[in-house]
């Protein structure tokens, strides 16, 4: 039982590490939500910043996974 229970949160932080990459946007509200749950809990300032960074992060341009720009910062 506990086995499985420990499988399926590995699962579910997979996914959500990979919805982060592939979709951040859809992720931003999580982040939001679990920002305020810190701040409740008063946790550690360092941590609430670190995840107000992931809540407001903008996108990025340029090379993301490619292996090299063009010159005009975009991938090739």
């Amino acid at each position: 039982m506990i086995e499985a229970l420990i499988v399926g949160l590995l699962v579910v932080a997979c996914g959500l590490y990979w919805l982060g990459r592939v979709a951040p946007s859809a992720t931003r509200g999580l982040w939001r939500g679990f920002g305020r749950t810190l701040q409740v809990i008063h946790a550690p300032s360092s941590l609430q910043m670190a995840v107000a960074g992931r809540a407001t992060a903008a996108p990025q341009g340029g090379c993301g996974g490619c292996k090299g720009c063009d010159k005009n910062g975009g991938c090739h």
